[in-house]
Parts: structure tokens; sequence; C-alpha cells
């Protein structure tokens, strides 16, 4: 097609929408990124406060425990008399041991709890340990002096309903198994009686389930931080990152994320930060102040969450693909434009184009212009009946070489099957009968005397017995069956699946029966006799010519034997 005016004003058009479109986009896709990730941003810290605020109500639902713990010990115990040095008593033991256990089995983070003196160097005067899936008292022989942990003497310069909240470490006490040194902190709570200290429970917490609580509402997506007050980490995504201390190290987390210090220094609550840390995919990280401990201890943890910056994009690349649809929209509403112009002069050509392809192709197509009155409708109506004209022909050759076909594979005076198509399909026959096991039967049919009948009635009449031939044995056989003439008055029968012999002799016999009474030519009745040979496969054969032959072989001497017959 030329490059004519109307595809150059099509174009100009759609050239000016499109640019019009991608202008518009790109400073509403700038002015908007900015604000969405700001968004972004500011909901992963409100996740992070709301976080914060959790696990406050956390730590103070242990610190509840604890002190109502303490109040039921202090009801348990016995006041030690003045002048006595030593430590009170547990005036109802199984009363207490069945408390405190009743707390471990509602907590499942619970590991222990312990009452313990404040006498004795912090004689434990009861422990409740959970072992596995079971909670069990620990033995007298078992209790040990706690006196110079700070979880004792800190909680025993407070007064009733204070709680001493301990630093998370790796629980090293005693002799703890493998599955019990995990990261820990204690809540502690002194018993007070008549204003005296008389003993502390301390309340020891799994820290790994107490988190995994708040952690589970969380997407999958996000880092969970925890640190304590010098910034040693205490929950990394990567677990080897964490406890360093532990390992004679420190691992602080200010060290891979700088900005942290402003928490930990006290210079800020709460921080937004862009990060990568290394080996890391780049991350937006959140972190928030979170106090913990007395009112005038100034401890606390630093907590915070990350995750990867292609999701705090989300929301940008989301505005970017709307801007992106809008302008395809826009650019298509162009393009449309400049198709209408350009479509008033070139679509009926186009149109007689596809129909010429098209009709070249074999292939139906649409109407064609032929009701315009000028130069494009004089062509489409020649282009039509040029069209009508080749398809007359084609059909009328088709129809030439359907029946020429036909001729091929057919004997013309009987219509049936001829010699080259029924050895086409005894060979298909033979080929299923070897793959299935079943046996096939094949039957030549010959004509007895059929040249006196040629001889006395005429060529016409022995044409007519050929016919009724075909149909009385057509009639007589199966309808999956083939029935082919050879040459002459020689006929062929091809029956597959015969099982047995007796079911071919059966086909034989109502063959034989086709003959029993004069065939119908023409209002006439005439005699007719034949000789039938039988062949099955593969028992007399093992090949289409030579079950054919065989078949031939049987005939003949059916044959023989009649004339042989006084």
């Amino acid at each position: 097609m030329r490059w004519g005016i109307a595809s150059r004003l099509g174009w100009i058009l759609a050239s000016f929408s499109v640019l019009a479109a991608v202008l518009a986009g790109y400073y509403t896709y700038v002015a908007a990124r900015d604000l969405l990730r700001e968004r972004a941003e500011r909901s992963l810290l409100a996740t992070t406060q709301v976080l914060t605020r959790h696990l406050e109500t956390g730590f103070a639902a242990v610190a509840r425990d604890a002190t109502l713990l303490a109040a039921v010990a202090g009801v348990a115990t016995e006041p030690r008399a003045a002048p006595s040095p030593q430590s009170p008593r547990v005036r109802d033991r199984r009363m207490l041991a069945d408390v405190f256990k009743a707390s471990l089995a509602a907590h499942p983070s619970y590991l222990q709890i312990r009452l313990i003196s404040a006498r004795d160097h912090g004689l434990e005067l009861m422990r409740v340990d959970r072992l596995g899936d079971g909670l069990v008292e620990a033995p007298a022989a078992a209790l040990q002096e706690k006196a110079h942990f700070p979880f004792v003497f800190e909680t025993l310069k407070l007064r009733a309903g204070e709680v001493y909240f301990s630093e998370f470490g790796i629980n090293h006490e005693g002799e703890a198994s493998e599955e019990q040194q995990q990261p820990v902190f204690n809540m502690a709570s002194p018993v007070v009686r008549w204003g005296a200290v008389e003993a502390v429970v301390v309340v020891r917490v799994a820290a790994n389930p107490f988190l995994a609580h708040f952690r589970k509402s969380l997407p999958e997506n996000f880092g969970f931080y925890l640190c304590n007050r010098w910034g040693d980490i205490l929950v990394h995504p990567d677990p080897s990152q964490t406890f360093g201390f532990d390992r004679g190290q420190r691992i602080l987390l200010q060290d891979t994320l700088a900005p942290v210090a402003q928490i930990i220094d006290g210079r800020s609550n709460e921080l937004m930060m862009d990060a990568q840390e290394e080996g890391a995919e780049p991350r937006v990280f959140s972190f928030t102040r979170l106090p913990v401990g007395g009112a005038g201890e100034e401890r606390f943890l630093v907590a915070g969450l990350s995750q990867p910056m292609a999701v705090v994009q989300d929301e940008v690349l989301e505005l970017g693909r709307g801007i992106f649809k809008m302008l395809l929209i826009l650019s298509a509403v162009g393009m449309l434009l400049a198709t209408l112009v350009s479509r008033a002069v070139t679509s009926p050509l186009q149109a007689m184009v596809r129909a010429a392809r098209a009709f070249s192709q074999g292939e139906p197509h649409g109407a064609l212009p032929v009701e315009r009155q000028d130069e494009v409708g004089e062509l489409a109506r020649s282009l039509s009946d040029m069209e009508q004209q080749i398809t007359r022909q084609i059909a009328e050759l088709n129809a030439s070489r359907d029946s020429m076909a036909h001729l091929a594979h057919h004997d013309l005076l009987t219509g049936l099957p001829n010699r080259r198509m029924f050895e086409q399909r005894l060979e298909q026959a033979l080929e299923l009968s070897r793959r299935s096991g079943r046996a096939c039967a094949l039957f030549f049919v010959d004509l007895d005397d059929f040249k006196s009948i040629n001889d006395d009635l005429g060529h016409a009449a022995g044409d007519a017995v050929l016919q009724a031939t075909a149909r009385a044995i057509v009639a007589a056989v199966r309808q999956a069956d083939t029935v082919a003439r050879l040459a002459g008055d020689e006929f062929t029968v091809l029956c597959e699946n015969v099982d047995t012999e007796e079911a071919a002799l059966h086909i034989a016999e109502k063959l034989q029966q086709a003959f029993a009474q004069p065939l119908q030519l023409g209002g006439k009745s005439l005699e007719v006799h034949a000789s039938i040979g039988l062949s099955l496969f593969p028992r007399d054969a093992h090949d289409a010519q030579s079950l054919l032959a065989s078949a031939d072989a049987a005939m003949y001497r059916v044959k023989q034997s009649r004339r042989n017959s006084p």
C-alpha cells in the first residue's frame, strides 16, 4: 500500500495522542511515587509500633503472673519467727506445687517456676520444671542456692507487687539439658509477709516460643529483630547472629545497621531506614524503643521489623502498571482514530485482498463490497463472478476425480470392491488378526456353468446374473464382512474375527442357501449354482496371496467333486 494522505494523517494523530499520554503518565508517576513509598514506610512503622505494644502487653502478662504467684506463695508459706534465723517453710506445699503446675500448663512458653528463700544463700524452697511434655516438681535434694543471680538479689530489693525483669540470655543454670539451653528471660516478684521479704518467685520464660506468639501474625517476608539496651542481637532472621555474647563475642545490631545507634544512645525512640545487610537483598527497616524493667532503671529493648524493598515498592509498581494501562488505552484511542480515517479508503480494497487470499487457500471469506456503485464495487463484482466460475469448475473436477477414484476401486457392473481394493482390505485384516490373535475366513465363490448362461441367454442376461449374485452374497453375510468381485464370475467374501471352523462352516452354509433359491432377473427366475471354497487364517496360510490361493484351490475341489458326482 502506498503512503497516502489517509495513512499520513492517521499516523500524525496517533503520534500526538501517544506523546500526550506518555507525558501525562510520566509526570503522574513521578508525583505519586514518593507519596506511595512514604505511605508504605509509615505502614511498616505502624506495624512495628503495634508489635511493640503487643510485646509490652505480653511482658506485662508474665509480670502479673509473677506477682500473682508471689501472692499465692505468701499465703502458702509460714512467716519465720523473729528470733529464728531459719528460712520460712512451705505450709501447704501440695497446693503451691499445683498452682505452679497449673500456671506452667496454661503457658507453654514457661519453662520453670521457683520459690527461692531470702535466706540460706537463696536456697530454692520449691521448683517445678517443664521436662518435655511433663511438669515435674524437683526433689529436695535437687534444690540449689541462687542468691548470686540478679533475679534473686535484685528482686529482694523490691516491694510487694513489683517485678524484676532479667536480661535475655541462654539458659546455663544447673545441669540444663541441651533442649533447655535456649534463650530465656526471667520475671521475679518478692514474697512479702508482714512487711518483710520472705522469698522470691521466679518465672523462667523460653524466649523463642514466647516471641513466636507475636510473630505468627506477621507476613512471611517480614524480618523480626530484637536487641538489648547495648545492641546485642537477641532475635534475627539469621539465628547465627543472635546471642554472640554467650559465645564470647559481641554481635551488635548497630554494627550492621548503623542508624540503630540513635535508639541505643537515646537520641530517638523510633527509626525508619533503607539498608542492605551483607549478602542480603535491600530491605526497609523500622525500629522502636521498648522500655522494660522498673521506672528508674532506664532499661529497654529495641524491636524492629523489615521487609524487602520490592514489597515496599509494590504499590509504586502497581501505580506504574495502572499508568501504563492508562497509557495503552490512550494510545489505543489514538490508533483507533488513525485507523478510522484510513479505513474509510482502504477497507474495501483490504476486504478484496483477504477474499482473494482466502479463496486461493480454499477457505471461506466475508462478503465483498459488491453493492458499491464506484470503481471499487465494479472490481468487487468482477472478482465475485470470477470466484463463482472457478468454484463451479473446481466442483466439476472434484466430482470427476471422485468418480474415477470410485471406479479404480469398485467393480463397475456390481458396485462391489474390485480385486485391488479387496487385496488392500485383505492385507489389513490379516495384520489385525496377527495382533488380536483371532482368526479370519476367506470364501471363494465361483458360479457353475456361467459360460452356458452367457452363450444361451446372452451377455445382458449374464450381467444380470452377476448383479443378482452380488446381491445374494451381500444379503447372506454380515454387514462388516467384505464382498468383492475379482473377475468374471469369481467372488470373494472376507470375514474377520471368525474364532472357530464351525463358525466359518456356518457362514459357508448360509452362502450355499443363498443359491438354493432361483435368482430373480427382471421378473424371471433362474436357477444358478455356485461352488464355494473356504480358507482359514492362519490355519491354511500365513499371507494374503497364499490364503487367496488356498480358498481358490478349495473352491476347485468342490467344483470338481460336483462334476464327478453321478
